[in-house]
């Protein structure tokens, strides 16, 4: 990408055998975009699409249309932008169920979501879901865009967790079957009113979307993220957010991942981080604002 953004790095890679992550960029002659996605893992019992998993299934179906939307029509409103990428998928959803199922037989999939599109003399910045996004601006500042909501849920989450280590329960997957069942009331707050948006094939979706817009002139760098790599921050307390920034721009993302899954390795059991996942599918994209 020139003219406008410049890709200066990106990484993506699973935290397990799946990487339910994706990252892209796109040029056309009036406009630039560059997004991040990050599938939610599902909890079903059985899978309802084909493909590796249900969320890596969304993902890909995402990748594959919204270059194609953005071809017939980059600087159309956002709202007009991902309410036919949306229908593309509620389409494309609805003929792809595997034998007998459908979307009553479990939690349909999602994913986080972070698009960063150039408009004229202006940076837009979409989100639905907990793909942060920072922002080095030409003072030297550096901004977050995260969601408060999922921020507090992800802090409740890691209190349950510690509340289980303390009982004796260390081992991650009974650790898992502990907590579903209020994972299960987290998910169903999904695009609600009081709760928090991720990208889906519903339209109700939209009605959480967080939306910015800057004058490009007064951002230097943009770094988009899964939470997966975000954990350098919020779980392994290895940086704040102007060191994540900074030292991706001076190292690169591939280099950042290989100092998180070191991190990770480090405490395979997770008895010095407390998480959920010991691995998680990890993202970032680096932009540099010309």
């Amino acid at each position: 990408m020139s003219n406008g953004l410049t890709l200066l790095g990106a990484v993506t890679a699973p935290g397990s055998r799946t990487n339910e992550d994706a990252c892209a960029t796109w040029s056309g002659l009036n406009a630039q975009a560059a997004w991040v996605l990050d599938g939610v893992t599902g909890i079903n019992e059985q899978a309802l699409l084909p493909g590796p998993t249900d969320a890596a299934w969304f993902v890909t179906q995402a990748q594959e249309i919204l270059p194609r939307l953005l071809a017939s029509g980059a600087e159309q409103p956002i709202h007009s932008l991902l309410s036919k990428l949306v229908a593309d998928l509620a389409a494309v959803q609805s003929r792809s169920w595997l034998d007998g199922m459908s979307e009553q037989h479990g939690e349909t999939p999602a994913a986080s979501f972070a698009l960063v599109r150039r408009m004229d003399a202006d940076i837009e910045i979409a989100r639905l879901g907990d793909c942060p996004v920072l922002l080095e601006m030409q003072d030297g500042r550096v901004l977050l865009l995260d969601d408060p909501v999922l921020t507090d849920i992800e802090l409740n989450l890691k209190r349950q967790i510690l509340a289980l280590r303390a009982r004796g329960v260390h081992d991650a997957s009974s650790i898992f079957q502990e907590m579903l069942p209020s994972l299960r009331a987290t998910r169903r707050r999904r695009n609600q009113p009081d709760g928090y948006g991720v990208l889906c094939a519903d339209d109700a979706c939209l009605n959480l979307l967080q939306l910015d817009r800057l004058p490009a002139k007064d951002i230097r760098h943009l770094l988009l993220l899964s939470d997966g790599y975000y954990r350098l921050v919020d779980v392994y307390d290895r940086y704040d957010d102007s060191g994540l920034l900074h030292a991706t721009i001076r190292r690169g993302p591939p280099e950042m991942l290989a100092e998180l899954r070191a991190i990770e390795a480090d405490d395979p059991m997770g008895d010095r981080h407390p998480r959920l996942k010991m691995a998680d599918d990890a993202t970032a994209l680096l932009l540099a604002v010309d």
